[in-house]
């Protein structure tokens, strides 16, 4: 059905090709090999768009415009076929001014459940509100490689909001919804309306300056207390009038974001403004804290939060009592049940490459290990070791392969091309309870012995990740 879908667009069907003002500039600037290479390496990623989808899933149109269909699917069968287009300018990728023309559409096409169903047609409007968000993150994404390719980064990205982000969206969307009757019944049952209102924001992270101060200002702005944890990822807990939090909400939510959802919330009736002060148990004015997610998360389990908390981890529990030590047991188990043990050749531009390690597998929600083993060696044995959900820890190896995280020998950014995954599954043993990962994966705790690194490895992933670095060093 897709593939008669395709073959039935015509050109003049297809997205409004939009003309960057960089694809003239660019130009005049390059002498005529510059021209010549930046040609032949645009091809090349046409080549590569065409051997890695299928003819139903992207296409290009005069060597200079890419289009990928994607499929947003809902629980009850309903598909919005949501179309992507990618223009190549003139000097891309060479050209540090050259920058993908990123646009995307709802195609008219439909697929699966009827289209003139209810369900269906707020689906439509929700992807179609979304689509904003979806082009701003895909965007962000080919800043990253500005000067570089970049197609296969946007295209990961692009399909990374729509397991993910667009996930959140119609998970805050129908927590939300769930939650409008019981707040009307709060409201009700109180004279004046009066409703303290608590929020649980996750971003894909908050680190420009601007956001930062703005996060903080607005929150005095509408009287409004909590945290605002920076880093990747961003998290903001707020707590207040109830009305001040929406409209908190609604302005954060203006601002340009990668990603950006509510996911967790509270409503509590109070009698008067006295009683509201008095039931607020986070501090009367936002307080910044560092990137460590531990730090807001004691927080809020101090301030008896815990279960807001863990909507910023997607837990959704059931409002009833529930011991701390069985919170973090849950936390933990979720977090950690699956790992991925891997070994790196080497690492030229180290510092670099670990930092975009580790801000790949926080914006996963994953945790990450770092350590390097040089007994008796010239190179180091370098293992990195990704704990976190299965569907996680597989997104940041797949970005892995796929990113520029490291240098060449002329210092120019390069594909990783000697990683190996040594082990990859569930773990079974809950041992690596047992290990603080943040505390371990500091810089000045890079270099250990290979006992220390043995140890380590072993009460993480058991006997299996232990026979696999023993394996690996008898290979030194």
């Amino acid at each position: 059905m897709a593939r008669t879908l395709c073959t039935s667009i015509s050109a003049h069907q297809l997205l409004p090709t939009r003309r960057s003002p960089y694809m003239v500039a660019a130009m005049s600037s390059m002498s005529a090999e510059e021209e010549d290479e930046a040609r032949e390496r645009r091809l090349a990623e046409i080549e590569f768009v065409r051997s890695a989808y299928g003819e139903d899933e992207a296409w290009v149109v005069d060597e200079k415009l890419i289009y990928r269909r994607l499929l947003v699917s809902s629980s009850d069968g309903n598909v919005i076929n949501v179309l992507l287009s990618l223009t190549m300018p003139d000097g891309y990728p060479i050209d540090e001014e050259a920058i993908l023309v990123i646009d995307a559409r709802i195609s008219d096409d439909a697929v699966g459940a009827s289209s003139s169903s209810c369900t269906a047609k707020n689906m439509r409007k929700m992807v179609m509100d979304s689509l904003p968000s979806l082009i701003e993150a895909c965007r962000l994404s080919a800043l990253e490689y500005v000067g570089s390719e970049s197609i296969f980064a946007v295209l990961s990205r692009a399909d990374e909001w729509i397991s993910v982000d667009f996930v959140d969206i119609v998970e805050s969307s129908n927590h939300i919804n769930t939650d409008d009757a019981n707040e009307v019944e709060i409201i009700s049952k109180c004279d004046n309306g009066l409703v303290l209102g608590r929020r649980l924001i996750h971003s894909h992270h908050i680190i420009a300056q601007s956001k930062r101060k703005a996060v903080v200002e607005l929150a005095d702005q509408y009287n409004l207390g909590g945290y605002s944890k920076i880093g990747w990822p961003g998290v903001i807990v707020i707590e207040g009038e109830e009305s001040d939090c929406m409209a908190y909400v609604d302005e954060i939510r203006s601002m340009r974001w990668q990603h950006l959802a509510v996911r967790g919330e509270e409503q509590l009736a109070v009698r008067d403004q006295d009683e509201l002060e008095q039931t607020r148990v986070l501090p009367n004015k936002m307080q910044e804290l560092g990137d460590d997610m531990s730090c807001i998360a004691e927080r809020c389990k101090d301030a008896g939060l815990e279960e807001l908390f863990l909507t910023s981890m997607k837990i959704y529990s059931k409002k009833e009592s529930v011991s701390s030590d069985a919170s973090k047991d849950s936390t933990e188990s979720s977090s950690y049940s699956y790992g991925a043990l891997c070994h790196v050749d080497h690492m030229r531009d180290g510092k670099g490459y670990r930092k975009w390690l580790r801000k790949a597998s926080a914006a996963a929600g994953c945790k990450l290990l770092v350590k390097a083993s040089d007994s008796n060696v010239k190179r180091p044995l370098i293992i990195v070791s990704i704990l976190g959900e299965e569907s996680d820890v597989r997104r940041v190896l797949k970005r892995w392969r796929t990113s520029r995280v490291d240098v060449d020998s002329a210092g120019k950014p390069c594909l990783e091309r000697m990683m190996t995954v040594l082990t990859e599954g569930r773990l079974s043993l809950p041992r690596h309870k047992n290990v603080d990962m943040d505390s371990l994966d500091q810089e000045d705790q890079l270099i250990v012995s290979d006992q220390t690194l043995c140890d380590i490895l072993e009460v993480i992933g058991g006997t299996e990740w232990l026979n696999e670095i023993e394996s690996l060093m008898h290979l030194r």
